[in-house]
């Protein structure tokens, strides 16, 4: 995609350069209050945005219309689509970045944004082009603690359709692989500082602490949550850990978890806050 210039005129006086100072000032203060969240299937992100819900600082949507309209608008910028040719560069990165605009005209000015959507790794390029100061947060889980609560949603414990299952969940294209692909791909790039990757055993073992270095990472002012009452899935729970029954077998536990390669990272320029081994 092509770079987008950034226009500015000369100002006529000194009041004038201020007016557009400030101008400038206040459009860099928006644009530091949006990030994105994203991650594993089943690895907390309702946690998460139910905690962050309970801040009046931050609004959040999950698998909102935001992804979808940048979607479409980016294949029209790269295809020409239904924009007239008549557009430049600048033209096209402003109707762009409305995409995600419109969908929280109303917030005030304030207001920190947490859009999620489980493939916006995928548009990573994109949206630091959108908003250069936007950062990601990735929810991770153990892979074998995944293909277990979609093992027992099935009600599976014959050993072969366990099997099948985890193959499905963990092939490139699938619910699990897909995301993983990405997250490797991501923590690979020049973008591996703007991630924060959290693990869902730590949120739920200590949200407290979770919090407070996931509000510096998002660079805002920390918030006296009550964990014992998050609205997940709407209703009102206590941050904790659910107890589940395993149905994997030992081999598989061991395999699945193999696939965790976050926890075996030697360098890398992202945020990790991961639990115990599980």
């Amino acid at each position: 995609m092509a770079e987008f210039p950034v226009k500015c005129d000369a100002p006529r006086n000194t009041g004038e350069m201020t007016i557009q100072l400030a101008d400038k000032l206040s459009n860099i203060k928006a644009l530091a209050r949006f990030s994105f969240g994203t991650g594993l299937p089943r690895s907390g992100m309702s946690v998460l945005t139910g905690i962050l819900r309970q801040n009046p600082r931050f609004i959040s949507q999950t698998m909102g219309a935001a992804f979808d309209l940048v979607v479409a608008l980016d294949k029209s910028v790269e295809d020409g689509g239904l924009l007239p040719a008549s557009l430049n560069d600048g033209q096209k990165f402003a109707l762009l970045r409305s995409g995600i605009d419109a969908v929280y005209h109303d917030r005030a000015f304030e207001a920190a944004v947490f859009d999620v959507h489980r493939d916006w790794l995928s548009k990573m390029d994109l949206l630091v082009r959108l908003y250069p100061l936007c950062r990601f947060v990735v929810m991770v889980r153990n892979p074998a603690s995944i293909v277990n609560s979609y093992a027992l949603e099935a009600g599976y414990t014959d050993e072969a359709k366990l099997s099948d299952l985890a193959d499905r969940l963990l092939t490139p294209t699938g619910d699990v692989g897909r995301q993983i692909a990405a997250l490797r791909e991501a923590l690979g790039s020049h973008h591996a500082e703007r991630i924060f990757v959290l693990d869902y055993d730590r949120l739920v073992d200590d949200p407290e602490e979770a919090m407070d270095v996931l509000y510096d990472f998002l660079r805002s002012e920390e918030f006296a949550h009550d964990f014992n009452k998050v609205e997940i899935d709407g209703d009102l729970q206590p941050v904790e850990r659910q107890a589940e029954p395993n149905v994997l077998p030992t081999r598989m536990i061991l395999q699945l978890s193999g696939k965790a390669f976050w926890r075996n990272l030697r360098k890398t320029n992202a945020t990790l806050m991961l639990g115990r081994a599980r």
